[in-house]
């Protein structure tokens, strides 16, 4: 789906989008032959329902404009982004935001906004933009993130922020204890959360309508300078 932006379709005409090729079953496809599609208000953006289909690489590299998902999608969604918005409304899968296989970053810009669960390796290698998560999402989130914000309300797997350079992981559930790499920073209440809330505006994700800025923080990976952090809401 890495073709399919909404900031290269909007000056193409129909048939030109009609006919756009899509890799689908080890092969090609039209874009015209698996979508039902129709017109709309470019400056609304592109909206896409699934349906039961497995969609990869939904919103890769995008850099501008709004791309909507009613419904799931599966493996690097978002990879590489530089600007613009992706909201998911289902689950996504792994690397979500992170690093396509063999390039050195993640995501570069841009704000991602998913409603359901996420897999592995969220944020991977990301340098900038806002990664939100209103559920929960798997092992090695934020792992060697290089800057940028990663949200996730329902906590997530084993081994986050591994090689955690800079940059932030947000957790909505209380963490006990320093996760392996990183250091006890304390509790206390950090206002550049309250310009996050402001950034989310509009989401209905699960941290603009977190009522409070408090958190406690762990700095890491200790390995990588120790100058990322952690934050679990308290």
């Amino acid at each position: 789906m890495s073709a399919v932006l909404p900031d290269r379709l909007a000056e193409l005409p129909a048939d030109a989008v009609a006919r756009l090729s899509l890799p689908c079953r080890g092969g090609a496809a039209p874009l015209g032959d698996l979508f039902d599609m129709s017109a709309g208000d470019a400056t609304d953006g592109l909206l896409i329902r699934p349906g039961g289909a497995i969609l990869h690489r939904v919103g890769v590299g995008m850099a501008s404009g709004r791309l909507l998902v009613e419904g799931d999608v599966a493996a690097h969604a978002g990879a590489g982004m530089g600007g613009g918005l992706l909201r998911i409304t289902g689950n996504a899968g792994e690397a979500l935001g992170g690093a396509l296989p063999g390039r050195p970053q993640g995501m570069r810009g841009g704000l991602i906004s998913v409603g359901g669960n996420t897999g592995d390796r969220v944020g991977e290698r990301m340098r900038r933009g806002i990664v939100v998560v209103d559920g929960q999402a798997g092992a090695h989130a934020a792992a060697f993130m290089v800057a940028g914000t990663l949200a996730i309300g329902g906590g997530c797997g084993l081994h986050p922020g591994f090689g955690m350079r800079r940059g932030t992981l947000l957790l909505g559930r209380p963490k006990a204890a320093p996760p392996e790499g990183f250091a006890d920073g304390g509790t206390r209440d950090w206002l550049f959360l309250h310009l996050l809330r402001r950034a989310l505006e509009g989401t209905g994700s699960w941290f603009e309508s977190a009522g409070t800025t408090r958190a406690h923080r762990f700095i890491g990976d200790l390995a990588e300078g120790g100058h990322g952090e952690i934050l679990a809401i308290v």
